[in-house]
């Protein structure tokens, strides 16, 4: 044959080999011996892989190259044949992770127990038990004998699975290759003894698997040297993946030269330079340059890798087998051609069988930007919007950012952390401005559970370093600074914005790391900015969580060190001043007076920013200006504590400088400023503040700490007086000048308070002095100053009628405007009343010091308590806003102070002034609302202008003096300063922040110390400023609770008066308050029926044995029938009883509330009914049918209060239960007649004149509408009426009972008097019921009564409220009605029959 005529010897060609082919060694060949082995990762894709063992095949030359001719030998050979060598395989499969793992695990259990003994045995026996209970040995058992049984399975599948590819193989190979076995045969016959050199020899399996890494399992390697198939060289194992990623679905789009763009997005690879480019644009252009056309056959496509021989072509597959683009086949022969199809690692291409994303959920790109649903499906997958775990749709869902913002990758965790705090940016935005175009529609309502999640996933990587700590800063800044940003300037006040997330934190925790944070300063300088805002702003909610910030250990040396004291000249390296930790010190130092005793070490480095003038300071000119400002503030912070004012001594010529470089930007606007005019202005204000602190401490050097810290012949040599007086230079009369003058008003106001207490005379010569500039600067021609008052006297007023606002923004910008106003009005009448001479206290003066509107500043005051403009923050749910309110109350302080030196204020004026002032006094007043109560010991009955005939002789104010204190000051260790420091609040303020205060209703007394279901006291005494309506009746609410009452623990010595004492003292109080409220025109301010009804029924309910008052002599009595107590009582009372109300009397008042709502300052949690049954029974005990005792316990009966009250009364408790219009009410009369009737009721004997109203109206018909349904009461009324035995009702029950018994018999008089539309569809339900019951209660009426009942039940007529006014028992009440009578007659005729109908008929004839 022409093959064996070949030359002997071929073409040679070198191969290198590996001398010791590599063998695949287990990954736990390096393990130890003990603990478990190292965790593999994947760090390379698919294709990675792929592209590697692309590069291993090039290297490798492999078998025999296809162009190298075959070698045969024509002699036979003279050694034996060589038998080809055997496939070096391994017939078991290489072993999984899992079972090598199982398997050490199992062999070095079984050498500790061979190295243990019996004892040890069974005591590691005795303490699994113990920890896994008595079932843990047949547990174990359960597990391995399940775990053999899927061995065994596994190991069946295994070999099934082989024979049948074994069985496919060798039917494959033995059909392609027929005719080549005959030819082959009879060649090997002929040269039997010649070996086949053209054949390659036989490899070691090692050899191949040890060039395909991947390669965990190989499922048969039986047929390899026969078939030209060799299994996949990629991994067959399970994948990771999560089965939610299945139902993505790639599709590649056909690209044409119009749909080449470039978006924002960052290409896939950053080492690949972009294709694509922009569209050309439509006009034309002819700079631009075409680059060609693009053609979609210029891209390569990628090729698979070939597994088959060298010398065997690749099968090709016809156009009508190749899979629809797109599909997961096509992807999978494009891509991953080496991987089975059914291999589970592609289960991620397959297409899900329903969406498990609802397709409206919102979603949002990069940018936190919402995105449509309709573009969420249009959008393509290379802009990264489909790197998510749910659905095919572009863009991420709240619960996809949350679960990739905990991703293990730090790249994608700071990608997702970036969307969060775009989305918490436009929360907070759309909370603050609801309506803005950026509002996330589906997410309102639901931003404060959101801003905590969000806060959540931020703080969990606030620890961690690079762009995911910046971003984890981000997202907690946006979540709680920027969240609140319209109150982050705000100081003062214990802001208490976010309680709930708040709470939720454990802050303890969190500042240990932003401790480390910073102490690492490993973030960017923006980052470390954003996290000290944060810790401000957690510093700003409450002084408990500022003493938190100061303990926590090296939090606040860090901060000084990393954003204060910065090396000078300022480094790149280092972090930047930061004026922003100064605030963050005056916040921390307001909270307590603790914390500003802690932070007085750092205070004297703080000194550079002072010594560094922005003149000459390294800092840019803004940002020295700004440190030395702030730096002053802190100064001035500590002082108002009476704290480090030493350093105006020890660094006396520093501050001297800063005084002439204050002076030096005078005035503006400056011409040569190198700063902006706010900024300058800003520092003059704060350092006039520093000087009117520092001022304040020389004033009284004994309450300084430590004492005479400085002295006042020290700041009389430092001329800071001077000083001040020259910052008028320059200043006009525009709105931004307005805080310069006040604190310039506030200083000079100190300097002259402190010299009339330390100067000689009296100070007589600093007031000559101040006067002659003053009466200049506010004279009525040419005075800039009074100019500037009159300023903002109008724009108070101004303010006031604009009304009231409805959104958060508005309503705090108008409450800064009244407080800018306000704080200038309160410091220009300071400054009037420090220029008064030292004994003109309580004198009218007939020349003022110098010129002030005070006609129109005590018409302002008028209409400011009266304003609703108090009530705003609580409108709005912003209680912190009420630090807006005080210098309003400021304001009114001062006015109050003056207003006693202005011709022709009154006593009265003076005294009712102290009542409404008082009102509006909030937490850190308290030392004036102390000096207002002295306005208290005017009153008497000559004052009030009563005949004192019926009283005693001697009523001291002076007995009330140790309750109203305590009720304005409860808490001795707790002084809130006021808005300007005095002596006396430098040494015993303890908090300079205003604490957050809800409605004055909420501070209120108690009854009892029961604690409630919460485990929290039910009910406390007065909480301090504001004070409730009702604190003139503060005394009796601890008489009440005398044994409990802390008053009552610390009198002071002098103290002799009795309960009687205090109580006529208090009656007299509230009815001298009446009267002069009334006559000024304060109505609104005036006690209400319900409030003095209460009042009273306490009075009642004062145990007896104590009515002796001082300097009397008799017998035991109850303090309401004391002659003084029941006439002042009476007094109290009139104005809201039906005489009153009938004769017009003026001390009537348009407030109305219910009992309920007067009595929940006392009460607390316990219901009024509670109270109202104990009064009853204290009625029937001990009253004897007292007037005023009776006409209390009648109050509740009204017709708007609840039913329990009118059962509790008529029923004596029995019939609580049985009020229901479905009972019928046994008895032997008809069912009504035979019901009891207590003893209360007949003791009760009052005229309709002295029934106390307490409704709006005031007319005594509140009792007798709506129309009495209940079954019980109404038996009740009829068992009154009809009583033989001499104790039936008389008066105005007897009014009652008549009214509602005859209104339900009588259908004439029940027209018209449903309470509603469901009453009246229930009428309709049950008119037999109502029917068989008007003619049970006619049956006992004329069955039993007496024949005045039956006459006045019969004749009885009525008016409703709406038709006209009462009709008086006997009155006339038939005008404009006609038929009344036949139609009564017609219904007693059919229902008694005609004996009664004539005895009925009898009576309505004699009454014609």
């Amino acid at each position: 044959m022409a093959t064996h005529e070949r030359s002997l010897i071929g073409s040679v060609f070198e191969r290198t080999t590996s001398r010791t082919p590599p063998v695949p060694s287990s990954r736990f060949t390096g393990t130890p011996g003990t603990g478990f082995p190292t965790a593999p990762h994947r760090f390379k894709s698919a294709f990675a892989r792929a592209r590697d063992e692309a590069n291993l095949k090039a290297n490798d030359p492999g078998p025999r190259r296809p162009d190298a001719p075959f070698v045969l030998s024509k002699q036979p050979q003279t050694h034996p044949p060589v038998a080809p060598a055997a496939p070096i395989v391994d017939p078991k499969p290489i072993p999984t992770d899992n079972d090598a793992l199982l398997r050490q695990i199992h062999e070095e259990n079984a050498r500790k127990i061979a190295r243990m003994n019996e004892d040890e045995i069974e005591q590691e026996k005795r303490a699994i038990l113990e920890q896994l209970g008595e079932g843990t040995g047949q547990l174990l058992r359960r597990v391995q004998e399940a775990r053999r049984r899927k061995e065994a399975k596994e190991r069946e599948a295994q070999a099934q699975a082989e024979l049948e590819e074994q069985a496919a193989q060798e039917a494959k190979c033995n059909a392609d290759s027929k005719n080549d076995t005959r030819q082959t045969t009879e060649h090997v016959h002929d040269h039997e003894h010649v070996p086949l050199v053209a054949s390659p020899t036989p490899r070691r399996v090692s050899d191949e698997l040890a060039t395909k890494p991947g390669v965990l399992r190989v499922r048969s390697l039986e047929n390899i040297g026969r078939t030209g198939s060799v299994p996949s060289p990629l991994p067959a194992t399970s994948s990771t993946r999560p089965s939610s990623r299945t139902s993505r679905k790639l599709r590649f789009a056909e690209v044409t030269p119009d749909d080449v763009h470039v978006y924002e997005s960052a290409p896939i690879s950053p080492k690949r330079t972009t294709f694509a480019l922009p569209p050309p644009p439509d006009t034309k252009d002819d700079s631009i340059v075409s680059l060609g056309t693009f053609h979609k056959d210029a891209i390569p496509s990628k090729r698979p890798h070939s597994t088959d021989s060298p010398t065997k072509e690749p099968t090709r597959t016809s156009k009508d087998d190749e899979p629809e683009e797109g599909t997961p086949e096509y992807i999978r022969r494009r891509y991953f051609p080496n991987i089975p199809a059914n291999d589970t690692s592609l289960a991620w291409m397959e297409a899900s069988s329903a969406e498990t994303i609802d397709p409206s959920a919102p979603r949002f790109d990069l940018h936190g930007a919402p995105i449509s649903a309709s573009l969420s499906a249009s959008l393509p997958s290379h802009l990264g919007l489909h790197h998510h775990a749910e659905g095919s749709r572009a863009g991420y869902t709240i619960d996809d950012i949350f679960l990739l913002a905990r991703s293990t990758l730090p790249a994608q965790r700071a990608s997702m952390l970036g969307i969060l705090a775009k989305i918490a940016h436009r929360l907070g935005r759309q909370v603050r401005q609801p309506g803005t175009p950026e509002e996330i529609v589906v997410f309102v309502g639901q931003e404060g559970e959101l801003r905590k999640r969000i806060l959540a996933a931020g703080l969990a990587a606030i620890d961690q370093i690079g762009s995911l700590g910046a971003r984890a800063v981000e997202v907690v800044w946006e979540c709680l600074v920027e969240w609140d940003e319209m109150a982050s300037e705000l100081e003062g006040v214990e802001l208490g914005l976010a309680p709930d997330v708040v709470s939720s934190l454990q802050l303890n925790y969190l500042f240990l790391q932003i401790t480390d944070v910073f102490s690492h300063a490993a973030l960017p300088s923006e980052s470390l900015a954003q996290l000290l805002a944060v810790l401000h702003w957690f510093a700003q909610q409450s002084n408990q969580i500022a003493d938190m910030i100061t303990a926590t250990p090296r939090l606040v040396p860090t901060i000084l060190s990393t954003f204060l004291l910065t090396p000078i000249p300022p480094k790149p390296e280092f972090v930047p001043s930061n004026p922003l930790a100064l605030q963050l010190l005056i916040t921390l130092v307001s909270a307590s007076r603790s914390n500003a005793s802690a932070l007085l070490d750092p205070a004297d480095a703080l000194l550079r920013f002072v010594a560094l003038l922005p003149s000459s300071s390294p800092y840019p000119p803004a940002l020295a200006t700004t440190l030395l400002t702030y730096t002053l503030r802190f100064y001035a912070t500590l002082a108002s504590y009476g704290l480090y004012s030493h350093i105006a001594t020890t660094a006396s010529q520093i501050f001297a400088d800063l005084a002439s470089y204050v002076l030096s930007s005078l005035p503006f606007p400056h011409e040569s400023a190198v700063v902006s005019d706010s900024a300058s202005r800003q520092l003059c204000i704060d350092w006039a503040s520093l000087v009117h602190a520092w001022t304040v401490c020389a004033t009284d050097p004994h309450a300084t700490s430590p004492p005479h810290e400085i002295l006042w012949s020290q700041v009389c040599a430092w001329g800071w007086a001077t000083d001040v007086w020259k910052l008028r230079q320059g200043l006009g009369d525009q709105t931004s000048d307005w805080p310069l003058y006040a604190v310039i008003w506030d200083s000079e106001s100190a300097w002259l308070e402190g010299a009339r207490i330390n100067g000689i005379k009296g100070g007589q010569e600093e007031r000559d002095k101040a006067l002659q500039i003053l009466r200049g600067t506010f004279s009525v021609n040419d005075g800039t100053e009074l100019r500037v008052v009159q300023c903002a006297l109008e724009a108070v007023q101004r303010h006031l009628e604009e009304g009231s606002t409805t959104t958060t923004q508005d309503g705090e910008c108008l409450l800064k405007s009244l407080a800018s106003a306000g704080n200038v009005l309160a410091s220009a009448l300071r400054l009037w009343l420090a220029c008064l001479p030292p004994l003109s206290n309580g004198e009218s003066l007939s020349t003022p010091p110098f010129d002030l509107p005070l006609s129109g500043l005590s018409a302002l005051s008028a209409a400011l308590v009266k304003h609703p403009i108090w009530s705003l923050p609580s409108t709005l749910g912003t209680a912190h806003l009420q630090l807006y309110l005080r210098p309003l109350t400021r304001f009114i302080i001062h006015f109050h102070r003056v207003s006693r030196h202005i011709l022709g204020t009154t006593p009265q004026l003076w005294f009712a002034q102290a009542l409404v002032f008082l009102s509006r006094l909030l937490p850190g007043d308290e030392s004036y609302a102390l000096a207002i109560l002295d306005t208290f010991s005017v009153v008497t009955p000559q004052f009030v202008g009563v005949d004192p005939a019926g009283l005693p002789q001697a009523i001291h104010m002076d007995a009330l003096r140790p309750f109203f204190e305590y009720a304005v000051r409860p808490e001795m260790e707790v002084y809130v300063a006021p808005l300007r420091p005095n002596t006396e609040s430098i040494a015993r303020s303890s908090t300079l922040r205003f604490p957050p205060v809800s409605s004055p209703s909420s501070h209120s007394p108690g009854s009892d110390d029961t604690d409630d279901a919460s485990g929290h006291p039910a009910r406390t005494f007065p909480a301090g400023l504001p004070l409730t309506r009702d604190f003139l009746f503060t005394p009796l609410t601890h008489l009440l609770r005398s044994g409990t009452s802390p008053v009552f623990h610390a009198l002071p010595d002098d103290w002799t008066a009795s309960e009687v004492d205090v109580v006529r003292a208090t009656l007299l109080l509230a009815y001298a308050a009446r009267r002069v409220l009334i006559v000024h025109g304060l109505e609104r301010f005036v006690h209400g029926a319900a409030e003095v009804a209460f009042a009273c029924m306490r009075v009642c309910m004062l145990e007896h044995g104590v009515g002796v008052g001082t300097g009397e002599v008799g017998a035991e009595v109850e303090v309401f029938r004391d002659a003084g107590v029941e006439r002042l009582m009476a007094w109290l009372l009139e104005p809201v009883t039906v005489r009153g109300r009938t004769n017009g009397s003026p001390m009537s008042t348009p407030r109305a509330c219910t009992l309920e709502d007067a009595s929940s300052p006392y009460l607390g949690s316990t219901p009024f009914y509670q109270f109202y049954t104990d009064l009853v029974a204290l009625y029937g005990a001990v009253s004897f049918g007292h007037k005023t005792f009776a006409a209390l316990v009648v109050t509740p009966l009204a017709m708007h209060y609840a039913v329990d009250y009118r059962r509790a009364l008529w029923c004596g408790g029995d019939g609580a239960s049985s009020g229901s219009n479905s009972g019928s009410g046994a008895g032997h009369t008809g069912g009504c007649g035979g019901a009891s009737l207590g003893d209360v009721v007949r003791s009760v004997r009052i005229s309709i004149e002295d029934v106390v109203c307490t409704a709006q109206e005031g007319d005594p018909r509140e009792y007798l509408y709506p129309i009495e349904r209940d079954v019980g009461i109404l038996c009740a009324y009829v068992a009154a009426l009809v009583a033989r035995d001499g104790g039936g009702v008389e008066g105005f029950l007897r009014l009652v009972a008549i009214h509602h018994v005859a209104c339900t018999v009588w259908g004439d008089l029940d027209v018209g008097v449903g309470d509603s539309e469901e009453e009246a569809k229930l009428n309709e339900a049950e008119t037999e019921r109502r029917e068989e019951m008007r003619a049970r209660l006619l049956r006992a009426v004329l069955v039993h009564g007496e024949t005045d009942v039956v006459r006045d039940v019969v004749l009885y007529r009525q008016r409703q409220r709406s038709k006209g006014t009462f009709v008086w028992p006997g009155g006339d009440g038939d005008a404009g009605t006609a038929g009344w009578r036949e139609e009564r007659l017609a219904f007693v005729g059919r229902t008694m029959g005609e004996g009664a109908a004539g005895r009925v008929g009898a009576l309505l004839m004699s009454a014609m």
